[in-house]
């Protein structure tokens, strides 16, 4: 695991689709949520795509910031994935869907919450996370 901090932006894979979001991000984040809601099992993969794009959605929605690297904190809007959509997008529509993710995440037919079960110091840090991520999305 390629992580080095227990934050959603601490590890090389949740930058890997990056590009992904600036052509399409709403359809990049149901298309993740509703994949992870139809699978029996969610690989590391799929896991950082609905925490990044849970992340994204919680800086749209609620201004949450987050920390990208370890010795900064950036407000990840300032990456405008919603630029020229901001007064067509209901994300609202998808914070349902983005929270039945997140707790998939963190259920134990996911590959990402097996690895940092392994970690028991940060183990609960980073649960705590998405918990949270979850709760502020409601």
């Amino acid at each position: 695991m390629g992580a080095w901090d227990y934050g959603i932006f601490y590890d090389d894979t949740s930058y890997d689709f990056f590009d992904e979001l600036h052509w399409d991000a709403w359809g990049v984040f149901k298309r993740s949520f509703e994949a992870a809601n139809e699978s029996d099992y969610l690989d590391y993969d799929s896991a950082h795509r609905i925490t990044v794009s849970a992340a994204y959605l919680d800086n749209f929605l609620n201004g949450t910031t987050y920390a990208m690297d370890c010795d900064e904190e950036k407000d990840i809007s300032n990456v405008n994935l919603f630029r020229d959509l901001k007064g067509e997008l209901v994300l609202d529509d998808l914070k349902e869907i983005a929270r039945q993710a997140l707790n998939r995440v963190i259920s134990e037919n996911s590959e990402l919450n097996e690895l940092w079960m392994e970690n028991e110091d940060l183990y609960p840090k980073w649960k705590g996370n998405i918990e949270a991520l979850i709760s502020r999305l409601k």
